[in-house]
């Protein structure tokens, strides 16, 4: 700011009462503090100006800047209105520095802060503490400014050179307070803060004459700590923004939790723009207890961060500094306000107890309520930690003994023995007990706690006797969501999920069952097999059936053998080489013997339209042959598994599961399979294979849906258990897939399809059979033609259907073929005639008209000798008769 553009009149005044700024129309105008009532100040002042070098030099631009230059221009200088006349002899000056402003404007809270200043010096010299002495105060404003912070330091020095002040009152702002701590020691003046909370304040080596009455965010960590003990958290997590203010008290707490056996599981710090990662990382750790230090400038944007990654609610503990009145996240945009209350619902902050616990009233006889309703409004979090530092001040000056005519800023023994009784203090503040361990204040702290949308304090610390009281006055009972103390570490416990032995015991036993069925079915086919009934129907393809079935029921007892049956971990790679091998052996011999029998009636009756069908592989030998090359093709996909990737034990993660009794432990369930390092690949050829089968079998088997010979393909059951396998195959391999993390339910369930698919397929195969022969049919009957609606009777064809349908259907085949036979007669006879007409022969054609007579005769006989005498075939369908089904056997 330069002097031309200054201008001429300039008045602005602070605080009408306590402040006030003045300035003349010369050039280089001055100021003029003063606080404080002027009769109570200085009663009847007398001024002059005077020019006073001002160290640092600095120009700032702002109502306090150096407004103009020495001539040589080496110093800036200030011509302000000083040499205030000594003050008497029994008065003691301190000086007060505030932050009545920033660079924003003025700061409403500011004036709080001042008038609990004067309200205590009022009372200290109403009391008479300092005997015939006076207590008097000079303030200023900082603008929260570290260099106008020192300008307005060194403008009280110079400018009440006649006025030694051994204390300083302030600031309320760290970066300032920081900055005249550094500069107090070198003019032997203690300090005494009233709102500055920076950890770095604490080091007893950079600021030895430093006190402060408002506790740092390093003062609550006995308090945090007591609280995390009191609920047995034994794992925290630290979160902090990267700025010395939050980082230095978080570095302290972490070596109070190691001393107290408490783990630290990270310290995560984040820079204000950049902290999505940090988040996840601390996600990823798992810890429910975090402990926060960061501005609430940030805050909102970590809570709503942190909704989005899910970590609040019941399992989720968030433990912050702060003050409760604050409530930032009330006023914030960056989420929904109702997604913001869900995520700050149960936070906990720590703060100052800035009030008199119980109804015990404060040194100066004031309580609380008096207090704060003397104040202007609005008011700062620090009033409280204003009053009492003046009294801290006055007690000290009280209990030193001094003879403080004599002080003098070269004393640096009268500084020292000052700040020793000051760091000795103990007296009952405004707000609370008041004591210093070093630098800091040691004070009462108070949780509070965001429960139903409202800010209730839940509990008080004691530092002096380090309890934690629940029990207060004015707390409130903590309502834990989810009705559960949240627990600080999952504790995993591994767990072997096993199938249910009520559940194996009656697999086994069902399964044991269709075993006994499948040996009495194929004792049953060996000893009717010389039955033509059974041995038209390839009695040793139901027997390789019959041991496939075999095999799959045994496989289905060793799919429940696990960790609780097995009596080794060693014995489970064999068992799972054996349920492979059994099951694929089992799947061949079952499901391929009916494969082969469906590929028989499809060839023969899909290749009897041409009226010739070849024998080829239609014989039980080359049956049996294909079925052998499937064993073999499974055989070698095995074998080279085997050989290849061993199967061996694997442990398989199912989901979490949270114990119903102790929330802190969370069990691991791992459930026991057969695997190997390429399962899938192997699977998938597997697949792959018996699939293609699957699919050629249903497509012959709708083929061949219309096909009536029980004798030949056990009728249609053959196809219907084709239908049966393809179906519960496909349910077992989605099924086992998709419910695999239940091991019981996954068992029964695919064991009940395997077992039903099974047991369906051998009814299906041999009830029939046992049907026809507990029912005495003739076994001399013939079962083909009895399977046509035939019997033959010696020479005699006679129709036994009760399918009138199938009546039908023959009479309109003989219909045919009488028609072509009468064709051929037609042709005869037209021959026959011109042969008469050309001879013109009497003889030839009386001889013509008899043969004519017999021919009718023999082409259209009666309806009656029609219906009761069976009709001729010919002979292209007699011999697809034969070559099909077999040949008749006559009686003589």
């Amino acid at each position: 700011m330069t002097d031309g553009n200054r201008s001429n009149t300039y008045a602005k005044t602070y605080l009408s009462k306590y402040i006030f700024y003045n300035d003349d129309s010369e050039r280089n105008s001055g100021i003029e503090m003063i606080s404080d009532s002027v009769d109570t100040f200085c009663g009847n002042c007398s001024f002059k100006r005077t020019t006073f070098p001002v160290l640092p030099p600095r120009k700032y631009g702002l109502d306090m800047a150096p407004w103009g230059w020495q001539s040589d221009g080496a110093l800036p200088f200030y011509r302000v209105r000083s040499d205030i006349q000594r003050s008497p002899d029994k008065a003691i000056t301190i000086l007060g520095l505030f932050e009545l402003s920033t660079a924003a404007g003025e700061r409403a809270e500011g004036r709080s802060e001042l008038a609990a200043a004067l309200m205590a010096i009022k009372h200290v010299n109403q009391r008479r503490l300092l005997g015939d002495y006076q207590l008097r105060i000079l303030t200023n404003d900082t603008k929260c400014d570290p260099g106008v912070g020192v300008d307005t330091y060194f403008h009280a020095l110079y400018t009440h050179t006649h006025t030694r002040m051994p204390f300083l009152l302030g600031s309320g702002c760290s970066q300032v307070t920081e900055s005249l701590a550094k500069i107090t020691p070198y003019w032997n003046m203690v300090q005494v803060s009233f709102g500055s909370t920076s950890p770095a304040l604490s080091d007893r080596r950079e600021f030895p004459l430093f006190y402060r009455t408002a506790a740092p965010d390093s003062a609550h960590n006995p308090a945090r700590l007591a609280f995390i003990t009191k609920f047995g958290w034994e794992t925290v997590t630290a979160l902090s923004q990267n700025e010395d203010d939050y980082t230095l008290a978080v570095n302290d707490l972490v070596t109070q939790l190691e001393q107290a056996n408490i783990t630290c599981r990270a310290t995560i710090t984040f820079a204000e723009t950049d902290f999505d990662e940090q988040l996840n990382m601390l996600k990823e750790l798992d810890t429910r207890i975090i402990i926060g230090s960061f501005s609430h400038r940030v805050a909102p944007k970590i809570f709503c961060e942190a909704h989005k990654l899910g970590m609040f609610g019941a399992d989720y503990v968030w433990i912050l500094h702060g003050h409760p009145d604050q409530q930032w996240w009330r006023n914030q945009s960056r989420c929904s306000h109702r997604n913001m209350a869900a995520a700050v619902e149960g936070l906990t902050i720590v703060s100052s107890h800035n009030s008199i616990i119980g109804n015990k009233p404060s040194i100066s006889g004031l309580r609380n309520d008096r207090f704060v309703s003397s104040l202007p409004t609005p008011q700062s979090s620090f009033v409280h930690q204003t009053y009492d530092a003046v009294w801290a001040i006055a007690l000290a000056l009280k209990n030193s003994h001094l003879n403080l005519s004599h002080y003098d800023y070269s004393q640096t023994q009268m500084a020292h023995r000052l700040s020793h009784t000051l760091g000795n203090l103990s007296f009952f503040g405004i707000s609370g007990p008041v004591s210093f361990s070093g630098a800091d204040r040691v004070g009462v702290s108070a949780f509070h706690r965001v429960q139903g949308g409202k800010v209730v304090r839940i509990a008080l610390f004691d530092p002096t006797t380090n309890t934690l009281d629940f029990a207060c006055e004015g707390c409130v009972r903590i309502v834990w969501q989810g009705s559960q103390v949240p627990i600080a570490e999952r504790v995993f416990k591994l767990r072997v999920v096993t199938i249910q032995p009520a559940a194996f015991l009656v697999v086994a036993s069902l399964a044991s069952v269709g075993i006994t069925l499948a040996c009495a079915f194929l004792a049953f086919n060996l000893y009717f097999r010389r039955l033509k009934y059974i041995k038209l129907s390839s009695p040793r393809l139901n027997n390789m059936a019959v041991v496939g079935c075999i095999l799959v029921y045994t496989a289905v007892i060793l799919l429940g053998l696990d960790h609780a049956t097995l009596p080794s971990k060693a014995a489970f790679p064999t068992v799972c080489t054996a349920r492979v091998y059994l099951l694929s052996a089992g799947f061949s011999l079952a499901f391929g013997s009916m494969f082969t029998k469906t590929y028989r009636v499809h060839r023969i009756f899909t290749r009897s339209a041409s009226g010739v069908v070849k024998n080829k592989l239609l014989q039980d030998t080359q049956l049996i042959s294909l079925i052998c090359v499937l064993l073999v093709i499974d055989g070698l996909i095995v074998t080279l598994w085997v050989a290849v990737d061993p199967m061996q034990r694997q442990l398989r993660n199912l989901t979490l599961e949270i114990s119903s009794t102790d929330r802190s432990v969370v069990y691991q369930p791992q459930v026991e399979v057969c695997g190997s390092q390429f399962t899938h690949s192997w699977l998938g050829a597997l697949y792959a294979y018996k699939g293609l089968l699957l699919i050629v079998g249903v497509y012959m088997a709708w083929e061949t849906r219309h096909v009536k010979i029980p004798a030949l393909n056990d009728s249609q059951y053959i196809g219907l258990s084709v239908y049966s396998v393809v179906i519960t195959s496909a349910l077992v391999v989605v099924l086992a897939n998709l419910i695999s993390e239940r091991a019981t339910l996954a068992f029964v369930t695919i064991t009940a399809l395997i077992l039903t698919s099974t047991t369906t397929s051998l009814c299906l195969l041999f009830l029939p059979k046992i049907h026809a022969i507990l029912h005495n049919r003739d076994s001399t009957a013939d079962p083909v033609t009895y399977s046509m609606g035939l019997k033959i009777e010696c020479n005699t064809r006679r129709f036994l259907i009760d399918d009138r349908r199938e009546v039908y259907y023959r009479v309109e085949v003989q219909n045919r073929v009488y028609r072509r036979e009468i064709s051929v007669l037609d042709n005869e006879i037209s021959k026959l005639e011109k042969a008469l007409t050309s001879d013109q022969s009497v003889a030839s054609s009386s001889h013509s008209s008899v043969v004519s007579r017999k021919a009718t005769s023999t082409v259209f006989p009666s309806a009656a000798k029609s219906q009761q005498r069976p009709a001729k075939q010919p002979s292209s369908h007699r011999r697809l008769s034969i070559s099909s089904l077999g040949s008749f056997k006559l009686c003589q």
